[in-house]
Formats: structure tokens, sequence, C-alpha cells
């Protein structure tokens, strides 16, 4: 299943993912709500270790001390959604954007949540809040996130302009560049592909699914010098993938 980007402690959750957390002041109004955030970072701290007991423990202690903390109800939602608890998840997700209705890294987890559950055109609308925030950090993961999303409804058009407002923003979005690849070979675009492929392999490892993409476009391209190194590598690093198994039955 592809992965987006979720808000938080840089936590991967299938489908989207989600941000790092930033800490969003909420205003406290009394001195024993000081430790609120405090156990609150604690929780994501945990998480990121992959403590999930103690995280949420932390995370309920800090919404003890104040119900209102909108960055403790971020942190517990994508905690939920790690453990498959979606109906709490959300809730939280809710409730954090209620208190502050510009929190750009709880749209954007909010989004993850909601195109993972199929339900594409509410998770678009989430990562557009969140692009629409001025003082977010990471609007390139947001517009990367949006076209995984609407790329599942399938469709095409739309994500290719979220995949290239993404890498307006960061050049090496390694998702998007695999997906602009894909799509531009899907346009019988080749050239087009293979600079993005190539750009791909500049930031991160191959996959079996991006050489299958190279083996295409080269095989198009005419390069059958590329073609052979590409699929001598398949075979080589992916030898039981299904990609491997297309081009051994020559399906490229």
């Amino acid at each position: 299943m592809k992965r987006f980007f979720i808000a938080l402690v840089l936590i991967t959750v299938a489908g989207c993912q989600s941000t790092g957390t930033t800490t969003r002041a909420t205003p406290t109004a009394a001195p024993n709500l000081k430790a609120a955030p405090i156990n609150a970072a604690a929780g994501a701290e945990y998480i990121r270790l992959g403590q999930y007991k103690f995280a949420l423990e932390k995370l309920e202690k800090a919404l003890s001390q104040d119900p209102n903390l909108a960055e403790a109800h971020n942190i517990i939602a994508v905690l939920y959604q790690r453990l498959a608890k979606i109906e709490k998840s959300e809730y939280h997700f809710k409730r954090a954007i209620a208190r502050v209705p510009l929190y750009a890294e709880a749209h954007n987890n909010y989004g993850v949540l909601l195109c993972d559950q199929g339900r594409y055109n509410e998770s678009e609308k989430q990562f557009l809040l969140a692009i629409s925030d001025p003082l977010y950090s990471n609007p390139a993961q947001a517009y990367e996130n949006a076209g995984l999303c609407v790329d599942k409804i399938p469709d095409a058009t739309l994500a290719e302009a979220y995949f290239r407002s993404a890498l307006q923003i960061n050049p090496n979005l390694r998702k998007s560049l695999f997906k602009m690849a894909d799509l531009s070979y899907q346009n019988i675009e080749y050239i087009a592909a293979k600079s993005y492929i190539e750009r791909y392999r500049k930031v991160s490892r191959w996959t079996p699914q991006a050489l299958l993409i190279a083996i295409k476009t080269e095989h198009k391209l005419g390069d059958q010098d590329k073609v052979a190194s590409y699929i001598l590598l398949l075979k080589a690093h992916f030898p039981d993938s299904d990609e491997a198994l297309e081009v051994r039955q020559g399906q490229y």
C-alpha cells in the first residue's frame, strides 16, 4: 500500500504519511496546566520509540491536566490510528482542530486517517486546509499526501498537479518523483519518465516498482543496454518480486 507522511514524530502510517508534531502553543490559563505539554511531548517520544503503552499513559495524563490541549489530541489521535482504533483517532483529530482550527499538522494527519479509510474527498480537503496555513513548515508533504490520495480515486490529472506542486517546494520527494515517473510513462511521455526516474534514483534506493518503470521506459526509448542493466538489478535484488516475474514473462 502506498504510504504518506503523518505530522507527529515522523510516524509512518499505511496509505499517507503524517508529519512530525510541532507543538503549537495553546494558551494555558493556570500554572497547573504547564505539565500537560511536557507529558504530551513525552507521549510523542514514546510513540517514536514504539512504546505505545507508555505513550498512552503520558497522553492520557496530559489530557487530564488540560483537556483542551490541541497538540495532545493530535498526538493521541495518531497513536490510536497506529493501534487501529479509528473512531477514537477521528474523535481526537476533531478535538484538536476544534481547539485550533488552523492546525496544519492535525489537518494533515487527519487527512491521512481519512485516506486510509477510503474517504478520499474528505481527505483531500484536510490536506488543502493544512496547505492553507501560511505557518505550516511542510506544505510539500501535504501536497504529496493529497496526490497519493486522489490517485486512489483514481484522478491521475489532479494527482499529477499535486505532485508537481510538492516537487516545486521540495524537488527531492521520492514518492512524488516515482509517481511522476509512473504517470509520465502512462501519458507516453517517456523522456519525462526517464528524467523523473533519474532524479528518483539520486534520492532513494531502488524498489522493484521503480526498476520496472525504468525498464519499461528505456524499452520504449530503445536503449536495450539500459534495459538489460535494469533487468539485472531487478533480478539480483528483488528476484521473488511480482515485477521480476513480469519481466521474466516478457511483459514490459
